[in-house]
């Protein structure tokens, strides 16, 4: 299935800006992927030729590709990479980590759906390398600034080392996001992989839908409030 071409890459008339390469990526995960891969569900039958592996796997594909996009935006400008870009919804925000999701949803996800011992078994081994990841990838970040901060007050920043790095940090939280997406899928397996990428799915596309955003916006208080 055809995928947007990644921001800032192929030939000058396909390049695009990430909000627009998100959009399409988002149009595309609403339809045709969700659905196939809730007609897929339907109508599993257990046979070798069920449809389930394949819908999960193009469901799975496609976030893959969007952390890969991810990764060239970080390639081109870092440090609006790990921030939140102006493709973000804001009920979106408290659930980012340099520049998407935070990994851990991805395990909160799994174990909402009651899955079985065997399955929450792999999603603690996950858990537990996601919490030595991320403070160790939170920490390199903040020690780039730090030496930042501290070369600028001598006169000596480097800013080309500065933006080196934060890319490196960038390129390293996409790669645990994917590699967190990876191992669950495959611990899951069959309907249970597809059920987990199914909530995923429908968490993504529900912080851009506009009735809750609407309503997301009426809850917030006024200002002066």
């Amino acid at each position: 299935m055809p995928r947007p071409p990644p921001p800032g890459r192929g030939a000058p008339g396909a390049r695009r800006p990430m909000r627009d390469f998100f959009a399409a990526w988002l149009a595309t995960l609403r339809s045709p992927l969700l659905p196939l891969l809730r007609r897929a569900l339907s109508s599993s039958s257990g046979s070798w030729n069920d449809p389930i592996s394949s819908a999960a796997a193009a469901v799975e594909a496609h976030f893959q590709a969007h952390w890969s996009a991810l990764d060239a935006a970080a390639r081109q400008d870092p440090a609006q990479a790990i921030c939140a870009g102006d493709w973000r919804s804001p009920l979106e925000l408290p659930f980012l980590w340099l520049g998407d999701l935070h990994p851990s949803l991805l395990t909160s996800l799994l174990r909402s759906l009651s899955p079985s011992p065997r399955l929450l078994t792999a999603a603690d081994r996950v858990d537990r390398r996601i919490r030595a990841a991320v403070p160790a990838v939170s920490d390199r970040l903040r020690h780039a600034q730090e030496a930042f901060i501290s070369a600028e007050v001598a006169g000596a920043a480097d800013l080309e080392a500065f933006l080196k790095e934060l890319k490196a940090v960038a390129l390293e939280a996409n790669r645990l996001r994917r590699g967190v997406l990876t191992e669950l899928v495959a611990a899951a397996g069959g309907q249970q992989a597809a059920l987990f990428l199914e909530a995923l799915s429908r968490f993504v596309l529900s912080m851009h839908d506009p009735e809750v955003l609407r309503r997301f916006d009426h809850c917030r208080p006024s200002p002066g409030s």
